[in-house]
Order: structure tokens, then C-alpha cells, then sequence
């Protein structure tokens, strides 16, 4: 890929990790366009000290030759990330219309998707089934409405919306907050690789940077500003799902929030988020019918009298297969078989021993 000089510069600024966005920023601002960096940069010595430090200017001066620009071009090629920058006609407008929007985003897939319509749908890394099997529903239903999920790469509600993605052969992207030598989790490397075949991973670090914590928060900005809106499955009072939210509603974007049982600790930052002004949603409909999408019909389940009585038993909130047993008067064994086809027909969802409804649009 071939970039222009303005494009050269940041990509070339961006590599020096010690740098600071503020700081790229304004030595952008001073170079931008000019094909002479050095001399621009000793003409501005002053300024550039003064914001940076003398060993930093003396690290810039060294490195503004085009053997350094070819190295940092080549680690790009060799990783098979493109680059596109706020100078890029391919910057994401969205992104682009947010306070400090990312100098440089690294992408691995479809650069395209990142203009389409996204919506981000974020929730806890450790949460219950329910909250698991609800980001996939919300998934398949704005996937089919014609937009485009948006979510980080941890395990929990993040995995679940780009496995659903994927299983769809859909347009997806994920926000990773580190470099892409350092995916983290780990374990997620494949499925990082798989999303890249079906959408799009992108990064605002060069790939040699590795996440530290306070990347998580930063990069959620990302995932709310690509969006129109931001459905929140799943959080703690405490979550970093929360910095998403608030990044939203900074942003002027929709916020919506799945509501949960009082005592449901991942559930506790939905319930204050919805007591905030988050839009209550228990179905995906919601979404579809605020953006004025069409709406699916909902599937008609045919229920035997005995899955209907469960269904009855689990519609005031989760129980474990023995309490099932004492409210139905069903031993665990007999019960068993009836949940597992439960299971199948997509009504319950299972933690262990304790089951919970899946869908709420069931009548007993």
C-alpha cells in the first residue's frame, strides 16, 4: 500500500511509544504534509524540546530518514496490517467526529466495514449463561437488521458476539486494546484470526505494543465512537464495560441496557446504568424497532404440558434442579431429559445444575 507524506508522518510518529497522543498531535500539526521532516524539526527545536525532552527530539532527528520510514513500513507488510490514519480518506467519519480519535488505527480484514452502520454490544468477561446466550441473540438480531457488531476480544460477552458473528458468516469487528503481537486474552489469537476473515481487527497501537491496564478503558472510546449506539449485556458496578457506557453517552450515542435481578452482581451496572438513563431492553426488539429496522416474526415453540410447567417454575428467575424438583414435584432424573430438550429448543440455558429462562416472550 502506498502512503502519502501526511500518512508517512503519523505512521512514523506512532512508532515511538513514549510519546504521548497530545505530544504526536502538535508535532503532527507542525510537520503535516512537509516532505523536509528534519528541517522542519530543527527550525522547531525549541517547542519540541520543550514539549518532549532533548533525548526524545535527538530520538526523532535520527530517525527522520526513509530507512527508518521503510523499517516501520515493513513491519506493517511483514504482519499483514494496514494502516490507516486520521489523513486516510478510509478513516472511519464516526471515529473521526470523537475527542482524541486514534492518530493511527492497525487493521487486520475489511477496512470497508469500518464506515458501515455499527453497533457495539459490550458486557463482563465473568457473567451468568443467560448473560452469554443474550449476547447472542442481540447479535444474530442486529446482524440481520444490517448493522455491524462491535466489541472487544476478552472471553465472556465479547467472545460470544464475534463466535455469533462468525457462525453467521457475518461483517464483524473487534477492538483489541494492545498491539497485534500481544493478543490478549492469548487464548483468543484464533479467534482474532477468524474474525479477520469475516470483518475486520484494528488496534491504535503499533503491533509491538502489549496491553497494560489502563489501555482496556481507553480503547472502549474506540468501540462506543464507531457506533450509533451501545447495548451493555452485562457489567459490575466496577466493570470496565461501565467506561463504554459512559464514553456513549460523552459521545451523544444511544445507550441501552439489559436489566438484571437485584443481587446479580454482573448484572448491578445495567440496573444503574438503565437508573442513569440507559434505555431498559429485554429483547432484542427493542433495538430493532427504536432504529425502525424490521422486525423479525417471533418463532412459535410448541411445549408439552410438563416443559410448560418448568417454564412456569423458571419465570421468576433461575433455580437449581433441585428447587425445580420441589416446585414441580418431578424428581431430578425425570426433570433432566425435559430440560435438556428445553436446552435444544433454545427456552432454557444451564449453569452447572441451575437453569434459567432464555427467551420472555414464552407464555406458560
Amino acid at each position: 500500500m502506498k502512503y502519502t507524506n501526511s500518512e508517512l508522518c503519523l505512521l512514523w510518529l506512532d512508532s515511538f511509544i513514549g510519546l504521548d497522543y497530545k505530544s504526536k498531535r502538535e508535532i503532527f500539526n507542525l510537520i503535516n504534509g512537509k516532505s523536509e521532516i528534519r528541517s522542519v524539526l530543527k527550525s522547531e527545536e525549541q517547542s519540541i524540546v520543550a514539549l518532549i525532552g532533548e533525548n526524545q527530539f535527538r530520538t526523532l532527528i535520527t530517525s527522520a530518514q526513509n530507512e527508518y520510514f521503510q523499517y516501520v513500513l515493513d513491519g506493517l507488510n511483514k504482519r499483514e496490517i494496514t494502516a490507516i490514519t486520521i489523513e486516510s480518506e478510509g478513516y472511519p467519519e464516526t471515529l473521526m467526529n470523537t475527542p482524541c480519535p486514534p492518530l493511527v488505527l492497525y487493521v487486520k480484514g475489511d477496512e470497508s466495514i469500518l464506515s458501515q452502520e455499527c453497533f457495539s454490544i459490550v458486557g463482563s468477561r465473568k457473567c451468568l449463561p443467560l448473560s452469554i446466550s443474550l449476547a447472542e441473540r442481540y447479535t444474530e438480531s442486529i446482524i440481520d437488521a444490517g448493522f455491524v457488531p462491535v466489541t472487544g476480544i476478552a472471553e465472556g460477552v465479547d467472545s460470544a458476539v464475534l463466535q455469533k458473528a462468525i457462525e453467521k458468516g457475518a461483517k464483524v469487528i473487534s477492538v483489541i486494546a494492545g498491539g497485534f503481537d500481544n493478543i490478549y486474552p492469548k487464548s483468543n489469537t484464533d479467534l482474532m484470526e477468524k474474525v479477520a476473515e469475516v470483518g475486520v481487527v484494528i488496534s491504535e497501537h503499533p503491533p509491538e505494543v502489549k496491553p497494560m491496564p489502563f489501555h482496556f478503558p481507553i480503547r472502549n472510546r474506540i468501540i462506543a465512537g464507531l457506533s450509533v449506539g451501545t447495548l451493555v449485556v452485562s457489567a459490575g458496578i466496577k466493570s470496565g464495560t461501565m467506561h463504554t457506557a459512559e464514553y456513549a453517552v460523552e459521545y451523544g450515542k444511544d445507550l441501552f441496557a439489559i436489566p438484571y435481578s437485584v443481587g446479580v452482581a454482573s448484572g448491578a451496572g445495567c440496573n444503574e446504568l438503565i437508573k442513569s438513563g440507559a434505555i431498559l431492553t429485554d429483547s432484542p426488539d427493542d433495538l430493532l424497532e427504536f432504529y425502525n429496522k424490521s422486525v423479525k416474526e417471533k418463532t412459535e415453540l410448541s411445549l408439552t404440558e410438563e416443559e410448560k410447567e418448568i417454564v412456569t417454575a423458571l419465570s421468576d428467575g433461575q433455580k437449581h434442579i433441585e428447587k425445580l424438583a420441589v416446585i414441580t414435584g418431578k424428581q431430578a432424573y425425570i426433570l433432566t431429559p425435559l430440560l435438556s430438550v428445553l436446552e435444544i429448543k433454545g427456552v432454557v440455558v444451564r449453569s452447572g445444575n441451575i437453569y434459567g429462562l432464555n427467551r420472555n416472550d414464552l407464555e406458560a
